[in-house]
């Protein structure tokens, strides 16, 4: 029986003919499961286009809480790579996801997820990206702790970008 997805979404694992950016997402989805955040299922840490909101209470629904990465821009800085390669930075929003009912404290679970946030930030800041031979170095970029808006609809959300820096060929 084929299937229409390909083989490595089996596995986590991207093939070299993936695009760059496709090879990020999927790399980091690997190395967060691998964390072993506490609380967090393997299945609840995805990778989608966009961060909407059929993905947190539509048909498309995954399971709470939940890591979701989405890819964000590239950014290509004309002054950094080589004379015959360049220096692109992939972008990976990492938002973590949990249903949250705005409890009087406002406290609670408050130290889970940052400790999540934590162990992400860490295990990616200033590393190369295991699977993806042209990554060098991510760099975080820090996104909102706790989004207001988000809390208000009784939903934990948490961002930040990891910026992978490839140096790839030109041409």
């Amino acid at each position: 029986m084929s299937h229409w997805y390909p083989t490595h979404w089996k596995t986590g694992v991207a093939s070299g003919s993936d695009s760059t950016d496709y090879q990020c997402l999927t790399a980091t989805r690997s190395t967060i499961r691998l964390l072993g955040l506490s609380g967090l299922a393997n299945d609840s840490v995805v990778v989608k286009k966009l961060p909407l909101e059929r993905i947190v209470r539509g048909s498309e629904a995954i399971a709470m809480p939940a890591v979701l990465l989405t890819p964000r821009p590239e950014i290509i800085n004309p002054y950094a790579g080589t004379n015959v390669k360049d220096d692109i930075g992939y972008g990976v929003l990492v938002s973590i996801l949990a249903e949250d009912n705005q409890e009087p404290t406002l406290a609670a679970n408050l130290e889970k997820y940052l400790s999540w946030r934590r162990s992400i930030v860490s295990a990616f800041r200033n590393q190369r990206l295991a699977g993806v031979p042209s990554v060098y170095t991510c760099h975080v970029e820090p996104g909102e702790v706790v989004s207001p808006p988000a809390w208000l609809a009784n939903l934990y959300v948490s961002g930040l970008v990891l910026r992978f820096i490839a140096r790839e060929a030109r041409g």
